[in-house]
């Protein structure tokens, strides 16, 4: 290293605002660092990222996803993002068929019907706040008709899913407003579960498949409750920021946003982009099984790592120009979706939601304003966004 010891704390509001300059430090001096206060290592590059991610032998994800260190995640119900082969193998083989781009392309009718609906209500006032009243709603909406989460009841487990995962300044751990919101999230999922379980299956219809799977006894009833709580939390708030944070970016470079208005076509580029430069996944956890050395740190069996995988994203010895918001760059290959046996099942869905919002969004909007100091940011070091984010425009009459 270089200068000073970088100070990084994940945890902390302030990085939040903007955490790059210190990923970017990171990389170029400490690349695998070691936070003592929390006591995790931290990778940043490319490279370490994408090895480790192969390497779930080495890097498991049995103890949660989480970054915080001795997260006991069998103390909560199952889910298959915290589980290592053969476990993981068994029940994503069973979810993975639900989430195929062809079944996911279904979808993309009601997406945009949905897209339209939410943003017309707003177009004569010339405001809307992009995350309350647009992309908030959007995937849990979309997800919900995966689900059967009625759309009286989205609102409360939209709030739930936002309490999850809110950590005050300087949080470490889960305190109490985080568990209430997961007891009442899993009870949820736990009471719908039951009302439909009597149900017929419909093979097109997935959660009367993931219920089937229970009946057939290849998922446990908590395997169930943790497919809800899995969906209704990741599928719904990553998607939610990423519409965010794609619409901040826009902003901040209108000779971006023009770029899209002119080329509608591209916009799916623009998605591939946001992912890659502003992904709402910034960081997932691990636990190392055995003893390992990395760039000459030495890593020992039980301690926590966590994977910055939108620092690896950002890594200028795999991106040209790395540190650059380009909307025609459309590389696939970052990592905002992770990679190997954990890689996201729902990548597609969210592409699709993304893509279709910002095609409805700038046919109608194509010139916005943000005002700053009106909106505020979700707080947790694995998920990054805004919670609100309101615009203006010429009213569209």
């Amino acid at each position: 290293m270089t200068g000073a010891a970088i100070e990084f704390n994940p945890y902390s509001h302030a990085v939040h605002d903007d955490p790059y300059p210190y990923y970017k430090r990171l990389r170029e001096e400490d690349p695998v660092h070691y936070n003592k206060e929390h006591g995790f290592w931290l990778f940043t590059k490319w490279d370490d990222c994408q090895a480790a991610f192969k390497d779930f032998k080495t890097y498991s994800s049995s103890n949660g996803v989480a970054l915080e260190a001795d997260q006991n995640a069998t103390s909560g119900y199952p889910m298959f993002i915290n589980m290592d082969p053969p476990d993981h193998t068994r029940i994503r083989k069973l979810l993975s068929g639900l989430m195929v781009p062809q079944r996911i392309r279904r979808l993309e009718d009601y997406t945009r019907q949905k897209a339209v609906a939410l943003l017309e209500p707003h177009l004569a006032r010339g405001e809307l706040d992009l995350i309350q009243d647009f992309s908030a709603i959007l995937p849990m909406d979309v997800i919900s008709t995966m689900i059967h989460v009625p759309e009286s009841d989205q609102a409360d487990v939209r709030q739930w899913a936002d309490d999850l995962i809110y950590r005050e300044d300087g949080q470490f751990g889960l305190n109490d407003r985080n568990i209430n919101a997961y007891m009442k999230i899993a009870g949820y999922f736990d009471e719908l579960a039951r009302s439909l379980a009597g149900r017929p299956h419909d093979p097109d219809d997935m959660f009367s498949c993931v219920l089937q799977a229970e009946r057939d006894g290849k998922m446990t009833h908590d395997d169930v409750i943790g497919f809800g709580i899995l969906l209704a939390v990741a599928g719904n708030e990553t998607t939610t920021k990423l519409i965010g944070n794609m619409g901040f970016r826009l902003w901040q470079h209108p000779e971006q946003r023009q770029r899209l208005v002119d080329h509608p076509e591209r916009i799916g580029d623009g998605v591939e982009e946001t992912l890659r430069y502003d992904g709402s996944s910034q960081m997932i956890g691990r636990t190392a099984m055995r003893d390992v050395e990395v760039r000459g740190r030495k890593i020992k069996a039980g301690d926590r790592v966590g994977l910055c995988i939108i620092s690896a994203s950002r890594d200028e010895e795999r991106y040209e120009r790395a540190e650059e918001y380009d909307v025609f760059r459309g590389a696939r290959d970052h990592m905002a979706f992770g990679t190997g046996i954990h890689s996201c099942l729902g990548a597609a869905l969210a592409r699709l939601e993304v893509r279709v919002c910002f095609e409805e969004l700038l046919k109608r909007i194509p010139h916005y304003d943000i005002d700053m100091s009106r909106s505020d940011r979700t707080h947790n070091p694995n998920v990054r966004g805004f919670t609100t984010l309101p615009i203006t425009f010429e009213p569209v009459v």
